[in-house]
């Protein structure tokens, strides 16, 4: 995941907070704006995202539209994780 955390992490700013601060994730629009700030700067896209119940799961795809992880996004907290 090119030096992000493999076990969560949050994005930074104004709205985000202090780590470990819970910020509800309620839509799959704002799981996609969520992933887009964390993965900013890198080669990464943001695939299909589908709704599982408590999280969201989504594709992270390379610059050649290939799979290269699945994350999950807690919608309680916001935390997102690696499933890989």
């Amino acid at each position: 995941m090119g030096g992000r955390h493999p076990y969560g992490g949050y994005c930074r700013g104004p709205r985000w907070g202090w780590y470990g601060a819970r910020q509800p994730v309620k839509t799959v629009d704002d799981a996609r704006k969520h992933l887009e700030k964390y993965f900013e700067g890198q080669d990464n896209t943001i695939g299909m995202i589908t709704d599982r119940g408590l999280f969201f799961k989504a594709e992270i795809k390379d610059r050649e539209n290939t799979v290269v992880d699945y994350v999950i996004i807690d919608k309680r907290t916001g935390r997102i994780r690696s499933t890989f």
